[in-house]
């Protein structure tokens, strides 16, 4: 079964080994826990753009390898749709539910997610959460729903300032789509570009669209345009 997003967002590129640097270190051993089957509830949380969109992705791609079924949903972008978009979801394997922050304030969606929840549960299934704030600090009107947060294992999610963190992540990508980029461009990139991962992200994704097609050594000319797109991300 495909991984669906419900054609809310793009498909994010992302696998497991991008968070192998020594700060995910916490976050990848739950997640060895969720695919041996000892926790159903897994909760990721940090800062806005620290990555917990394309661990979510990662997860389910990491599902879809061994034959599960998978979906990542971003609450945020369903909050104006019928409730029953969700209703169907507990036939999957794993569900990966985004921004789970977005239905503070919002009871009917609450409701939905406690349901989807106890109906996930019986069938055997796994879910896993992210959000910005930790579990304790959602101010949610459903206590019901509020406790079976709370009772799921949660880990934060590293804010990108280790440098290593950042490395392991740009090798990662750029290893698996077979590119080469300068290391003059990488070095600065890790040295002096952004920290957050999703960030760091888009900033990699501009620098390969620049230098796409790129055989010769970079010019100083260029690498001066090159380190001024890097900057404007910082």
């Amino acid at each position: 079964m495909r991984q669906l997003q419900l054609d809310i967002e793009p498909q994010l590129d992302a696998r497991i080994s991008d968070f192998s640097g020594p700060g995910w270190g916490h976050v990848i051993d739950a997640v060895r826990q969720l695919h041996a089957g000892l926790m159903n509830r897994f909760y990721v949380y940090g800062g806005a753009g620290s990555g917990k969109s394309h661990l979510l992705s990662a997860i389910c791609d990491s599902y879809l390898e061994i034959g599960k079924s998978a979906i990542q949903v971003s609450l945020l972008e369903l909050l104006d749709a019928p409730t029953e978009a969700i209703t169907s979801l507990d036939q999957y394997d794993l569900v990966a539910l985004d921004d789970i922050e977005a239905i503070s304030g919002v009871p009917h969606w609450q409701r939905a997610v406690f349901h989807l929840i106890n109906y996930n549960n019986e069938g055997g299934g796994q879910l896993v959460f992210s959000s910005r704030f930790a579990p304790i600090e959602l101010k949610l009107e459903l206590p019901d729903l509020q406790s079976r947060l709370t009772q799921a294992v949660s880990v934060k999610v590293p804010n990108g300032s280790l440098f290593a963190d950042r490395q392991a992540l740009v090798s990662s990508v750029l290893g698996r789509r077979g590119i080469h980029i300068d290391e003059q461009v990488i070095d600065y990139l890790l040295l002096q570009g952004p920290h957050q991962t999703s960030v760091l992200l888009q900033t990699l994704e501009q620098l390969i669209q620049l230098l796409k097609g790129e055989k010769t050594k970079i010019s100083n000319a260029n690498l001066r345009q090159i380190y001024a797109l890097i900057d404007e991300y910082r």
